[in-house]
C-alpha cells in the first residue's frame, strides 16, 4: 500500500489521496509492492535458489575461543 493512503486506511481522514500527490517529495521513490514470494524477491548470496554457493570467508576472520 503507498504511504500516501495510510491516513485513509487508518480512518484519520476522508480526504482520498489523489494521484498527483503534492506531498511526494523529489528524492522518494515510486511505490512498489511487496516482492517476497516472486522471482523478484531478494536472495543474497548463497541462497538455496541462487545456487546455494557462499563466498568464501576472508582471512580477517577467526573463530571465538573461550579463555583457559
Amino acid at each position: 500500500v503507498p504511504p500516501e493512503w495510510h491516513g485513509w486506511l487508518h480512518h484519520q481522514t476522508d480526504a482520498v489521496p489523489a494521484a498527483d500527490n503534492k506531498y511526494r517529495k523529489e528524492w522518494q521513490k515510486p511505490h512498489l509492492p511487496n516482492q517476497t514470494g516472486t522471482e523478484h524477491a531478494y536472495r543474497p548470496p548463497g541462497h538455496a535458489l541462487m545456487g546455494g554457493q557462499r563466498a568464501a570467508s576472508t582471512a580477517d576472520y577467526s573463530a571465538w575461543q573461550p579463555p583457559e
